[in-house]
């Protein structure tokens, strides 16, 4: 009986090594040896440059564990652009080149669709938050109107919530106070502020600022779970004061900027100051008031 055992064991380990030699091996090895072409970097181009054809080469290498999205045809490289320093050598993958021109400003590079970045202006430091805000922040706009005697201070339901691209001096230079300045470097000062809006907001953020004055205030910095859920709130308050789609013609939105306050869920005061606010732009006012005064006669 042991003998049997020994006879099928080493069997076994027979036709185990023959399949080791003859089918294990050289598949490995097949695949080891095995070439392909891809494109590869002959020059360095940084970040933003156009690379073009002699900037590029293409070689032979090996393809075991090469990854399937590097670029293997010159004319996918050549007229895009380098969305990182690239250097001699390089393998090209999607994230390393970009088929639009790269601005200085990272997160204008990023905007989602729908989305518009626009910038507005602080007309002090206090309304800037003493030059301490960051690209990231999340941001609450109120609107001081001193043309409205009874409430010139309004809180915007549209405006509650809204997340900061970044921060310029005024040359259009990214502040970043997120590092003291050098002992003889001067402190820059926020001049204004480029915001994340729907196009709903950024009409309302530039007709506010030519009304009045609009103060910040800090909400959230820091904190990627918390920003994701304003920002999801105040998409809320969007759908429930325009409509789910949110695409309205100019007429609409105006006709919904003028009547906020009638539009907005729970009677809130501030809708009252904002539309106060409206009237003094000539929009619904011409409409109104001639009616209440022949009313009067």
């Amino acid at each position: 009986m042991k003998m049997n055992n020994r006879f099928i064991y080493g069997i076994l380990s027979i036709v185990l090594a023959a399949v080791i030699a003859f089918i294990a091996i050289p598949a490995v090895t097949s695949k080891t040896s095995s070439t392909c072409e891809i494109v590869r970097m002959k020059n360095a181009v940084t970040r933003g440059t156009p690379i073009t054809a002699e900037d590029l080469e293409l070689v032979e290498v090996g393809g075991f564990n090469l990854p399937d999205s590097v670029a293997r045809r010159m004319e996918d490289v050549a007229g895009t652009y380098a969305a990182a320093d690239l250097y001699p050598g390089d393998y090209i993958l999607p994230e390393k080149v970009s088929s639009v021109p790269l601005s200085s400003d990272l997160s204008l590079n990023e905007i989602p669709d729908g989305m518009v970045a626009i910038s507005i202006t602080t007309q002090t430091l206090a309304t800037s938050l003493s030059d301490k805000l960051q690209g990231g922040d999340i941001i609450r706009l109120y609107h001081y109107d001193d043309n409205n005697v009874l409430e010139p201070v309004s809180d915007i339901p549209e405006l509650r919530f809204v997340k900061v691209l970044s921060v310029s001096d005024s040359k259009g230079l990214d502040v970043d106070y997120t590092t003291p300045p050098e002992e003889d470097e001067e402190r820059q000062q926020t001049a204004t502020i480029t915001v994340l809006a729907t196009p709903e907001q950024a009409m309302l953020l530039t007709r506010y600022e030519n009304e009045g004055i609009l103060h910040v205030a800090l909400i959230s910095r820091g904190n990627e779970k918390l920003s994701k859920e304003l920002l999801e709130r105040q998409a809320e308050i969007l759908s429930t004061l325009y409509g789910e789609g949110l695409e309205m013609s100019d007429e609409d939105l105006e006709s919904s900027m003028n009547a906020s306050g009638q539009q907005t869920p729970g009677g809130e005061g501030s809708q009252e100051s904002t539309t106060a606010a409206s009237d003094t732009s000539g929009a619904a006012a011409p409409d109104t008031e001639p009616e209440e005064t022949s009313g009067n006669e």
